[in-house]
């Protein structure tokens, strides 16, 4: 009996031409991922920047978001604190 043979062979490892290509592209993917939320947050950044000195209720009939009326709360907070800090000094057994 003859069997038949398969005309071309199936190679069964990548040349690594191939996988170096393909670790670029991967890295590549990945840095844009990275550049994409970093931009993401620098824009958040930004717009919390500019309108970290209004207050709540202005914040609210602009339409912003909780999240950003949350963080325009807490920045104010933290530099109220720290207006008092300077202006008494710091206090003892705190």
């Amino acid at each position: 009996m003859h069997s038949p043979t398969c005309p071309s062979t199936i190679p069964l490892y990548r040349p690594w031409s191939d996988k170096l290509l393909l670790a670029a592209v991967d890295a590549f993917n990945e840095l844009g991922v990275r550049w994409r939320a970093r931009a993401e947050r620098r824009r958040r950044e930004q717009a919390l920047d500019a309108v970290a000195d209004m207050n709540e209720l202005l914040l609210r009939d602009i339409g912003a978001p909780e999240w950003m009326i949350a963080q325009a709360n807490v920045r104010r907070e933290v530099e109220r604190q720290r207006l008092l800090e300077v202006q008494h000094g710091p206090r003892v057994g705190y």
